[in-house]
C-alpha cells in the first residue's frame, strides 16, 4: 500500500460488519441490483447465479474484507487464487472489479440507512480497493 492510500479504520469497519450480520439477504438483494443498473453484461455473469450463491459470493467478498482486517498471513496467496478462479472459472474480467466494488459500498449505504457516514464509505473504499488489487495480482496475463 502506498502513502497516498486512505487509511481504513478496522474497528469502524469490524463494528459495520457485526451491525450488518443480520441483513445479509437485504444486502445481496442491494448489490446485485446495483451491480446489475450500473453493468447490465454483468447479469450474464452472476445473473444465472441462485440467490443463496450470490449471497455466499458476496459473503466470501465481506470475509476477505474481514480477513484482510485482521492481517491473516496466508490472506494474499488465498486471494490470489480466488482472483485466478474468477479469471479462469468464472471468465470475470478484471474491469468487474471497480463496478462491483461500487454496487456493494452502494449495497452498503442503503442497508445502513442513516447509520451509513463517509468515514465509512471511506474506509470500505480503500478496503475494497485492496481486496480488489489483491484479486487483480492473482490474474495470469493471457494472449488475446
Amino acid at each position: 500500500m502506498n502513502a497516498s492510500a486512505p487509511e481504513i479504520d478496522k474497528d469502524l469497519l469490524r463494528e459495520h460488519l457485526a451491525e450488518l450480520s443480520e441483513y445479509e439477504a437485504a444486502l445481496t438483494d442491494h448489490l446485485y441490483e446495483s451491480l446489475f443498473a450500473r453493468l447490465p453484461d454483468a447479469e450474464e455473469l452472476f445473473g444465472t447465479y441462485s440467490r443463496a450463491n450470490q449471497q455466499r459470493m458476496m459473503s466470501e467478498t465481506l470475509a476477505a474484507v474481514l480477513n484482510m482486517l485482521d492481517q491473516e498471513p496466508w490472506l494474499g496467496e488465498y486471494v490470489h487464487a480466488m482472483g485466478s478462479r474468477h479469471q479462469f472459472s468464472y471468465e470475470t474480467p478484471a474491469e468487474m472489479y471497480p463496478p462491483y466494488a461500487e454496487a456493494l459500498i452502494e449495497a452498503l449505504a442503503a442497508v445502513s440507512g442513516s447509520a451509513w457516514t463517509a468515514a465509512l464509505e471511506r474506509s470500505w473504499k480503500a478496503a475494497l480497493d485492496q481486496v480488489n488489487d489483491m484479486m487483480i495480482a492473482g490474474y495470469v496475463p493471457t494472449s488475446h
